[in-house]
Protein backbone atom coordinates (compact mmCIF):
# COMPACT_ATOMS: atom_id res chain seq x y z
CA UNK A 1 0.00 0.00 0.00
CA UNK A 2 0.87 3.61 -0.53
CA UNK A 3 2.73 6.26 2.09
CA UNK A 4 2.52 9.36 2.54
CA UNK A 5 5.18 11.40 0.13
CA UNK A 6 6.06 13.52 3.17
CA UNK A 7 7.32 11.32 6.08
CA UNK A 8 8.57 13.71 8.51
CA UNK A 9 4.62 14.97 9.04
CA UNK A 10 3.33 11.76 9.10
CA UNK A 11 4.10 9.01 11.96
CA UNK A 12 3.82 4.81 11.98
CA UNK A 13 1.68 3.15 14.51
CA UNK A 14 1.92 -0.44 15.18
CA UNK A 15 -0.79 -1.91 17.88
CA UNK A 16 -2.22 -5.32 17.88
CA UNK A 17 -2.49 -6.40 14.17
CA UNK A 18 -2.43 -3.22 11.99
CA UNK A 19 -0.29 -0.74 11.39
CA UNK A 20 -1.12 2.89 9.37
CA UNK A 21 0.11 6.06 9.52
CA UNK A 22 -1.56 9.07 11.09
CA UNK A 23 -0.43 12.70 10.90
CA UNK A 24 2.88 13.68 13.08
CA UNK A 25 -0.04 16.16 15.05
CA UNK A 26 -2.57 13.28 15.76
CA UNK A 27 -1.57 11.69 19.49
CA UNK A 28 -3.05 8.31 20.62
CA UNK A 29 -5.85 9.24 23.47
CA UNK A 30 -7.34 6.13 24.41
CA UNK A 31 -5.13 3.03 23.60
CA UNK A 32 -7.25 -0.39 23.91
CA UNK A 33 -6.87 -3.86 22.77
CA UNK A 34 -8.17 -3.61 19.62
CA UNK A 35 -9.04 0.39 19.46
CA UNK A 36 -7.17 3.36 19.31
CA UNK A 37 -8.49 6.88 19.32
CA UNK A 38 -6.17 9.89 18.10
CA UNK A 39 -6.55 13.30 19.36
CA UNK A 40 -5.09 16.66 18.15
CA UNK A 41 -4.98 19.41 20.25
CA UNK A 42 -7.01 17.76 22.99
CA UNK A 43 -10.11 16.92 20.19
CA UNK A 44 -11.18 13.44 18.65
CA UNK A 45 -9.92 13.68 14.77
CA UNK A 46 -9.73 9.91 14.40
CA UNK A 47 -11.16 6.03 15.96
CA UNK A 48 -10.25 3.43 14.71
CA UNK A 49 -11.86 -0.35 15.71
CA UNK A 50 -10.82 -4.30 14.34
CA UNK A 51 -11.28 -7.14 15.34
CA UNK A 52 -11.73 -10.71 13.47
CA UNK A 53 -14.99 -12.10 12.54
CA UNK A 54 -15.86 -15.50 13.71
CA UNK A 55 -19.07 -16.71 11.71
CA UNK A 56 -20.81 -14.87 8.97
CA UNK A 57 -19.59 -11.30 8.78
CA UNK A 58 -23.04 -8.70 8.75
CA UNK A 59 -22.23 -4.85 7.98
CA UNK A 60 -26.04 -4.23 8.69
CA UNK A 61 -25.75 -5.60 12.31
CA UNK A 62 -22.31 -3.56 13.00
CA UNK A 63 -23.63 -0.21 11.54
CA UNK A 64 -27.00 -0.73 13.22
CA UNK A 65 -24.81 -1.14 16.94
CA UNK A 66 -22.81 1.62 15.47
CA UNK A 67 -26.46 3.54 15.44
CA UNK A 68 -27.60 2.47 18.77
CA UNK A 69 -24.87 3.67 20.37
CA UNK A 70 -25.25 7.59 18.61
CA UNK A 71 -28.57 7.56 20.41
CA UNK A 72 -30.82 9.49 18.33
CA UNK A 73 -28.59 10.84 16.28
CA UNK A 74 -28.76 9.83 12.50
CA UNK A 75 -26.55 7.45 10.47
CA UNK A 76 -26.89 7.56 6.65
CA UNK A 77 -25.06 5.79 3.99
CA UNK A 78 -22.55 7.86 2.43
CA UNK A 79 -20.22 6.59 -0.79
CA UNK A 80 -16.39 7.48 -0.01
CA UNK A 81 -14.56 9.16 -3.21
CA UNK A 82 -12.53 6.55 -5.24
CA UNK A 83 -9.30 7.42 -4.00
CA UNK A 84 -10.27 6.10 -0.08
CA UNK A 85 -10.81 2.93 -1.54
CA UNK A 86 -7.66 2.08 -3.89
CA UNK A 87 -6.05 0.16 -1.10
CA UNK A 88 -8.83 -2.06 -0.52
CA UNK A 89 -9.81 -4.03 -3.69
CA UNK A 90 -11.48 -6.76 -2.75
CA UNK A 91 -12.65 -5.80 0.57
CA UNK A 92 -16.15 -5.24 1.39
CA UNK A 93 -16.75 -1.25 1.94
CA UNK A 94 -19.16 0.73 3.28
CA UNK A 95 -19.06 4.43 3.46
CA UNK A 96 -21.75 6.29 5.74
CA UNK A 97 -21.81 9.65 7.42
CA UNK A 98 -22.77 9.80 11.77
CA UNK A 99 -23.79 12.87 13.62
CA UNK A 100 -23.88 12.68 17.67
CA UNK A 101 -25.15 16.20 18.96
CA UNK A 102 -22.69 18.88 17.64
CA UNK A 103 -20.50 16.71 15.97
CA UNK A 104 -20.15 14.11 13.20
CA UNK A 105 -18.07 12.97 9.98
CA UNK A 106 -16.94 10.32 7.35
CA UNK A 107 -16.91 6.79 8.37
CA UNK A 108 -15.94 3.21 6.89
CA UNK A 109 -16.98 0.39 7.52
CA UNK A 110 -14.42 -2.27 5.93
CA UNK A 111 -14.10 -6.20 5.89
CA UNK A 112 -11.75 -8.53 4.39
CA UNK A 113 -13.32 -11.98 3.53
CA UNK A 114 -10.08 -13.82 2.99
CA UNK A 115 -8.65 -12.63 6.53
CA UNK A 116 -12.53 -12.57 8.30
CA UNK A 117 -10.79 -8.94 9.73
CA UNK A 118 -13.04 -5.74 9.74
CA UNK A 119 -12.08 -2.44 10.19
CA UNK A 120 -14.21 0.20 11.72
CA UNK A 121 -12.77 3.70 11.10
CA UNK A 122 -14.27 7.05 11.96
CA UNK A 123 -13.03 10.91 11.40
CA UNK A 124 -13.91 13.83 13.92
CA UNK A 125 -14.39 17.66 12.48
CA UNK A 126 -12.10 18.61 15.15
CA UNK A 127 -9.16 17.51 12.52
CA UNK A 128 -8.26 17.97 8.88
CA UNK A 129 -10.93 15.19 7.35
CA UNK A 130 -10.33 16.20 3.89
CA UNK A 131 -8.35 14.21 1.00
CA UNK A 132 -5.22 15.70 2.75
CA UNK A 133 -5.28 13.33 5.21
CA UNK A 134 -7.88 10.81 5.06
CA UNK A 135 -6.79 9.11 1.50
CA UNK A 136 -3.04 8.74 2.38
CA UNK A 137 -4.06 7.33 6.01
CA UNK A 138 -6.39 4.78 4.21
CA UNK A 139 -3.80 4.01 1.71
CA UNK A 140 -0.93 3.37 4.64
CA UNK A 141 -3.59 0.98 6.53
CA UNK A 142 -3.02 -2.52 6.17
CA UNK A 143 -3.34 -5.41 8.53
CA UNK A 144 -0.26 -7.53 9.69
CA UNK A 145 0.33 -11.00 8.01
CA UNK A 146 -0.18 -13.90 10.31
CA UNK A 147 3.64 -16.09 10.35
CA UNK A 148 5.40 -12.35 10.20
CA UNK A 149 6.63 -10.26 12.62
CA UNK A 150 3.97 -7.46 13.77
CA UNK A 151 5.31 -4.13 14.35
CA UNK A 152 4.10 -2.33 18.08
CA UNK A 153 4.75 1.35 17.68
CA UNK A 154 3.06 4.25 19.41
CA UNK A 155 4.24 7.15 20.72
CA UNK A 156 7.95 6.63 20.62
CA UNK A 157 8.65 3.66 21.01
CA UNK A 158 9.07 0.66 18.24
CA UNK A 159 9.28 -2.90 18.42
CA UNK A 160 8.95 -6.28 16.20
CA UNK A 161 7.81 -9.34 17.96
CA UNK A 162 6.53 -12.52 16.77
CA UNK A 163 2.95 -12.68 14.75
CA UNK A 164 2.02 -15.11 17.86
CA UNK A 165 2.95 -12.83 20.47
CA UNK A 166 -0.43 -11.81 22.37
CA UNK A 167 -1.22 -8.92 24.50
CA UNK A 168 -2.19 -8.89 27.35
CA UNK A 169 -2.16 -5.29 28.83
CA UNK A 170 -0.71 -1.82 28.53
CA UNK A 171 -0.08 0.64 31.15
CA UNK A 172 1.09 4.60 29.48
CA UNK A 173 1.69 6.84 32.41
CA UNK A 174 3.58 10.03 32.31
CA UNK A 175 7.22 9.28 31.89
CA UNK A 176 6.63 5.73 32.45
CA UNK A 177 5.43 3.56 29.65
CA UNK A 178 5.03 -0.77 30.29
CA UNK A 179 3.57 -3.25 27.42
CA UNK A 180 2.67 -6.94 28.58
CA UNK A 181 3.09 -9.87 26.07
CA UNK A 182 2.25 -13.36 26.25
CA UNK A 183 5.27 -15.26 23.74
CA UNK A 184 3.93 -19.01 24.23
CA UNK A 185 5.86 -19.95 27.62
CA UNK A 186 7.17 -16.46 27.83
CA UNK A 187 5.47 -13.41 29.69
CA UNK A 188 7.83 -10.42 28.11
CA UNK A 189 7.01 -6.74 29.12
CA UNK A 190 8.45 -3.63 27.19
CA UNK A 191 9.59 -0.75 29.29
CA UNK A 192 10.12 2.92 28.62
CA UNK A 193 11.13 5.04 30.90
CA UNK A 194 11.94 9.36 30.42
CA UNK A 195 13.56 11.67 30.82
CA UNK A 196 16.74 9.38 31.35
CA UNK A 197 19.11 12.53 32.20
CA UNK A 198 16.79 13.18 35.15
CA UNK A 199 15.70 9.42 36.36
CA UNK A 200 19.60 9.35 36.50
CA UNK A 201 20.23 11.89 38.23
CA UNK A 202 22.69 10.99 41.14
CA UNK A 203 22.46 7.79 40.59
CA UNK A 204 23.73 4.83 38.12
CA UNK A 205 21.28 2.96 35.80
CA UNK A 206 22.43 -0.21 38.20
CA UNK A 207 20.56 1.96 41.01
CA UNK A 208 17.60 2.89 39.11
CA UNK A 209 17.16 -1.07 37.44
CA UNK A 210 17.79 -2.55 41.03
CA UNK A 211 14.04 -1.79 42.21
CA UNK A 212 12.50 -2.71 38.73
CA UNK A 213 14.21 -5.84 39.48
CA UNK A 214 12.22 -6.95 42.58
CA UNK A 215 14.67 -8.77 44.40
CA UNK A 216 16.19 -10.47 41.23
CA UNK A 217 20.08 -10.67 41.25
CA UNK A 218 22.42 -8.32 39.25
CA UNK A 219 24.11 -10.93 36.93
CA UNK A 220 25.62 -9.35 34.46
CA UNK A 221 26.86 -5.34 34.05
CA UNK A 222 27.95 -4.22 30.40
CA UNK A 223 28.69 -0.36 31.52
CA UNK A 224 27.16 2.53 32.30
CA UNK A 225 24.62 2.15 30.00
CA UNK A 226 23.47 -1.40 29.93
CA UNK A 227 22.30 -3.74 33.18
CA UNK A 228 20.93 -7.67 33.45
CA UNK A 229 19.63 -9.05 36.64
CA UNK A 230 18.08 -12.77 36.25
CA UNK A 231 16.94 -14.68 39.09
CA UNK A 232 18.44 -18.49 40.55
CA UNK A 233 17.82 -21.15 37.91
CA UNK A 234 18.88 -23.91 40.75
CA UNK A 235 15.97 -26.34 41.11
CA UNK A 236 15.24 -25.29 44.76
CA UNK A 237 15.20 -21.87 43.99
CA UNK A 238 12.75 -22.68 41.30
CA UNK A 239 10.28 -25.24 43.31
CA UNK A 240 10.12 -22.47 45.90
CA UNK A 241 9.01 -19.64 43.57
CA UNK A 242 6.51 -21.64 42.62
CA UNK A 243 5.27 -22.85 46.07
CA UNK A 244 5.12 -18.84 46.15
CA UNK A 245 2.87 -18.73 43.17
CA UNK A 246 5.55 -16.98 41.18
CA UNK A 247 7.37 -17.67 37.91
CA UNK A 248 10.43 -19.76 38.51
CA UNK A 249 12.54 -17.96 36.41
CA UNK A 250 12.98 -14.28 35.73
CA UNK A 251 14.94 -12.02 33.83
CA UNK A 252 15.10 -8.14 33.54
CA UNK A 253 17.34 -5.90 30.96
CA UNK A 254 17.59 -2.01 30.91
CA UNK A 255 19.85 -0.05 28.69
CA UNK A 256 20.11 3.52 28.45
CA UNK A 257 20.07 5.60 24.84
CA UNK A 258 21.37 8.92 26.03
CA UNK A 259 20.56 10.84 22.80
CA UNK A 260 17.26 10.22 23.33
CA UNK A 261 17.25 10.50 26.91
CA UNK A 262 15.33 7.14 27.11
CA UNK A 263 15.66 4.15 29.23
CA UNK A 264 14.45 1.16 27.71
CA UNK A 265 13.71 -2.21 29.60
CA UNK A 266 12.98 -5.78 29.18
CA UNK A 267 11.40 -7.53 31.80
CA UNK A 268 10.83 -11.96 30.89
CA UNK A 269 9.42 -14.36 33.00
CA UNK A 270 9.02 -18.02 32.92
CA UNK A 271 8.01 -21.22 34.50
CA UNK A 272 10.37 -23.11 32.29
CA UNK A 273 13.73 -21.96 30.94
CA UNK A 274 14.17 -18.11 29.67
CA UNK A 275 15.15 -18.38 25.77
CA UNK A 276 18.00 -16.16 25.98
CA UNK A 277 18.18 -15.84 21.99
CA UNK A 278 14.46 -15.23 21.93
CA UNK A 279 15.11 -12.51 24.60
CA UNK A 280 17.98 -10.86 22.74
CA UNK A 281 16.25 -10.94 19.10
CA UNK A 282 13.34 -8.85 20.99
CA UNK A 283 16.04 -6.74 22.68
CA UNK A 284 17.78 -5.65 19.11
CA UNK A 285 14.37 -4.70 17.69
CA UNK A 286 13.38 -2.63 20.47
CA UNK A 287 14.28 1.44 19.64
CA UNK A 288 12.89 4.89 20.90
CA UNK A 289 12.88 7.47 18.75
Amino acid sequence: MAHPTDTAAWQEIGWNGIRLQVPAPWHPAVILERYLLFEEDYRPVFEIRWEETGGRFSAARVLAKLKRSLGDHPLVPWQPPPEWLAAFAGWQAHGFQWCQGATGGPGLLLYNSATARSVLLRFHPAGNTGDEHCAPLLNSLRLQAPGKEHLWAVFDIRALLPARTRLLGQRFLPGSFTIDFRLDHLFVSLLRFRPAAELLRGRSLADFGDRLARGTCQVRDTGPRECTWQSDDSIPRRILRRLQRRKACHLLTVWQIPEKNVILGLRCASNRAIPHDLVQAIRQRYTAS
